[in-house]
């Protein structure tokens, strides 16, 4: 029995390019610079120990860069439907990559997913004046990839050896929803709802008995201030609502608009 307190933080530090080829379609570059601090209280493992001890695990690096495209699909009638394709690298550090120690903890902290990814969607926006209501459809598919993990767990009779050749990480449907509301020419609020249901992985073409589908639910808002025609701060903040959500994030964003 092994029990512990785990406290996570991560901080993304990003710079996104958007360039409108037509009045319909859009790409866009995404870089991520991602910071990672693991805070782990545990009492030491077979050692009787009746305190607990603190370790402290980080990591550091650039994260998965991103692709997309949007385009737009009708431009006259609301409500208007824009159709995006996102492609995720790997050019972050895998969690196949990173050292472990005797225990199979990570000695250094991953910065990315080890796995790339293909998210097709569809955003509807339906303009009600002063206010906006945005739905949004994705589905994100994980190419599976081989990986070499060779890891032996002791035990009280014999040790146990697992060998992972290839693992296909579950696939993720996920729905948003919410509202902007405009106060005046320069500041507007958003409220929002999203989902997502992570699917089952697979390790070597089949899928664990203690494999889990997971629920991520959570609550947004937003605040958006117009500094002037070309530059806006945005901040948001996320709440989870479920047990497998990120409890909380903050978002700072300041799109600044090239001429």
């Amino acid at each position: 029995i092994r029990a512990s307190d785990i406290d996570r933080t991560t901080l993304t530090f990003g710079l996104t390019g958007r360039y409108g080829i037509t009045n319909r379609l859009e790409v866009e570059a995404r870089i991520p610079w991602v910071y990672r601090s693991d805070s782990i209280s545990e009492r030491d493992l077979n050692s009787g120990s009746n305190t607990a001890s603190l370790r402290t695990v980080d990591g550091n690096d650039i994260g998965d860069i991103e692709a997309a495209f949007k385009y737009q699909i009708n431009m006259q009638d609301a409500p208007y439907w824009i159709g995006s394709l996102r492609f995720k690298s790997t050019t972050g550090k895998s969690p196949y990559d990173v050292p472990i120690n005797s225990l199979n903890d990570f000695e250094e902290l991953p910065t990315g997913s080890g796995f790339p990814s293909i998210e097709p969607g569809i955003t509807m926006i339906m303009p009600i004046d002063p206010a906006v209501i945005f739905m949004n459809f994705s589905y994100i598919w994980n190419i599976k990839d081989d990986v070499e993990v060779d890891i032996t767990i002791p035990g009280e009779d014999s040790d146990e050896n697992i060998r992972v050749d290839t693992i296909d990480l579950g696939d993720t449907i996920g729905f948003s929803a919410g509202m902007g509301f405009a106060v005046n020419p320069k500041f507007s609020f958003s409220l929002g709802l999203s989902h997502k249901t992570i699917l089952k992985s697979k390790i070597n073409g089949t899928t664990s008995s203690d494999a889990k589908l997971l629920q991520l639910d959570s609550l947004s808002f937003g605040a958006n201030y117009a500094v002037d025609r070309d530059t806006t701060i945005n901040v948001g903040a996320t709440a989870g609502i479920t047990a497998d959500a990120p409890d909380f994030q903050l978002s700072v964003r300041i799109p600044y608009t090239l001429k």
